[in-house]
């Protein structure tokens, strides 16, 4: 029972629980956020989507490079939607930046919007990733990238990697998200993965519309 109710937080924080745990994951996801955020190799004009920004560490960070762009994100959260727009307040106020709260497979944004988008530790906890990915799909532009950082289910638990993940959250293998990228239509698929063995979660499936 606890650890549905933690993961129930992590897919959608509430509360002062929610906003520990808001805060834990500023501090715990850095290194892939970083590692996210210089795969996408943010240009000036760049328009950029996040599906599942949480406290908004990596908006804030693609925001600093899109400096004439535009910076978009969906999260499920009341408590990581207040937090993220705190956090990126006066882009916000610029209209740099564009945080809605909503369910990621119902993107409230325009066909052919973004040239970029991206999801870190977030697809474990999509019901239906298909829908989410056929959305991403629509509002990229052609050739856009999509870039999926994950901790690959190998590394979930090692001695038994078909027993990684509860009903709540479900990790995936990079062969499996290769697949849901296929049928949703992405190409040139590829995954970079840090060697590192310290930042296991520098891992990241790559494609494009």
């Amino acid at each position: 029972m606890w650890q549905k109710y933690i993961d129930g937080q992590y897919r959608q924080p509430s509360g002062p629980i929610g906003r520990w745990i808001g805060g834990k994951m500023a501090r715990q996801h850095q290194p892939e956020n970083r590692w996210t955020v210089d795969l996408l190799d943010v240009q000036p004009t760049d328009h950029i989507l996040e599906i599942g920004f949480g406290p908004g560490i990596a908006v804030e960070a693609v925001t600093s490079r899109a400096t004439n762009g535009l910076v978009a994100g969906i999260d499920f959260s009341q408590t990581m939607v207040a937090a993220a727009r705190k956090r990126t307040a006066a882009a916000v106020h610029a209209g740099k930046v564009d945080l809605r709260h909503g369910d990621a497979a119902h993107l409230p944004f325009a066909d052919n919007t973004f040239d970029k988008a991206f999801s870190i530790h977030s697809i474990y906890f999509w019901p239906d990733p298909a829908a989410v990915l056929a959305g991403i799909q629509r509002v990229l532009k052609p050739a856009g990238l999509l870039i999926l950082t994950v901790l690959p289910k190998v590394k979930w638990n090692p001695d038994n990697p078909d027993l990684a993940g509860t009903p709540e959250c479900k990790p995936y293998s990079g062969d499996e998200l290769k697949a849901l990228l296929t049928a949703a239509g992405f190409h040139d698929l590829k995954i970079e993965a840090d060697t590192n063995p310290a930042a296991p979660s520098n891992y990241s499936v790559m494609g494009h519309k």
